[in-house]
């Protein structure tokens, strides 16, 4: 049967006349007649009584009747589901590195969760290269990550770029070792092999012959922040993606001549957004604006950077 055939038969069955539902449709009275006739032989039952003035139903065309509507329900949910201007519902895959994790979990989920109550986020932390492969590989409908100086976002998806943050050596206020050797006998406090910073920091003290000396290493941002401000060692981190973690205003940053690095936040869409494509302009909006909160004096009351110079 097909939804022609149940459209008219629908319309006929309001109409209780198979020529006013012909003017309905725009159809001719016989091609009415012709559809009710398949769509009967395909049920194999009788819909109307042709005795009846006006048309009426038979007992099986009452039952037909209520089927045949939420079968066109359906059929108009599943074709608004995918229309422009559907509410985005369903699941959103979101991935992030580890690092924008305190980051896109506060403010910009809150709003997304405001503006577009039907949806479910699921959140995926991860190194920004395996989060690219499962966004082409279909398995997240995004991903916020980061870039280094030297590296392109993906050219085969969608990328917007969100900003640009300068990674500063982060120390506890009483902390303020001279130079990178000094800081390296002290210790660092850095995630797992794979961190683009640690990466950064192994180059910087190649030249000085030496490989980082790292007390202790964890996913956690949050955790390592605090590992920092209670002196355990030092840390790499743009400060503008640790404002939001509350322990990051008990930290400074330190600036080394020798040591330079910035990282870009490109939020990547998979190939096919369809209905979910306004909650990724909400989203970049969103970040952008959190992104620029977090330079604001009010959300650090820290004391201001050491400044070392290369005579130090």
């Amino acid at each position: 049967m097909k939804l022609n055939e149940i459209r008219t038969f629908i319309a006929v069955a309001d109409a209780q006349s198979v020529q006013e539902a012909g003017n309905r449709l725009g159809l001719t009275q016989s091609a009415v007649s012709r559809l009710i006739q398949r769509l009967e032989a395909e049920l194999g039952v009788v819909l109307f009584d042709r005795q009846t003035k006006p048309l009426a139903l038979t007992r099986d065309g009452e039952l037909a009747l209520a089927h045949a509507r939420r079968i066109l329900a359906a059929t108009s949910d599943f074709a608004d589901a995918f229309a422009g201007s559907a509410e985005p519902r369903g699941l959103l895959r979101l991935g992030t590195a580890h690092v924008l994790t305190a980051l896109a979990a506060g403010r910009p989920l809150d709003e997304l969760r405001a503006g577009f109550p039907g949806l479910t986020l699921r959140l995926h932390a991860d190194w920004s290269n395996p989060l690219i492969e499962q966004v082409r590989a279909g398995s997240l409908d995004g991903a916020l990550i980061l870039m280094c100086d030297d590296q392109a976002p993906p050219d085969d998806l969608p990328v917007r770029r969100i900003g640009t943050e300068p990674v500063s050596i982060i120390a506890s206020p009483g902390d303020g070792s001279a130079d990178l050797a000094a800081m390296n006998r002290r210790g660092w406090v850095l995630q797992p092999n794979g961190c683009r910073y640690r990466e950064a920091l192994h180059q910087a003290l190649a030249p000085l012959g030496l490989q980082p000396n790292v007390t202790v290493e964890a996913y956690d941002q949050s955790l390592l922040v605090s590992l920092v401000a209670r002196g355990v060692g030092f840390g790499l981190a743009p400060m503008g993606l640790i404002a939001p973690i509350p322990g990051a205003v008990a930290v400074r940053p330190l600036e080394l001549p020798d040591f330079r690095m910035a990282v870009t936040i490109w939020l990547i869409q998979s190939r096919t957004t369809g209905r979910i494509a306004p909650v990724f302009d909400r989203l970049e909006q969103s970040l952008r604006h959190e992104l620029s909160a977090s330079h604001r004096p009010d959300r650090r009351t820290a004391p201001p950077p050491i400044l070392h110079s290369a005579a130090e």
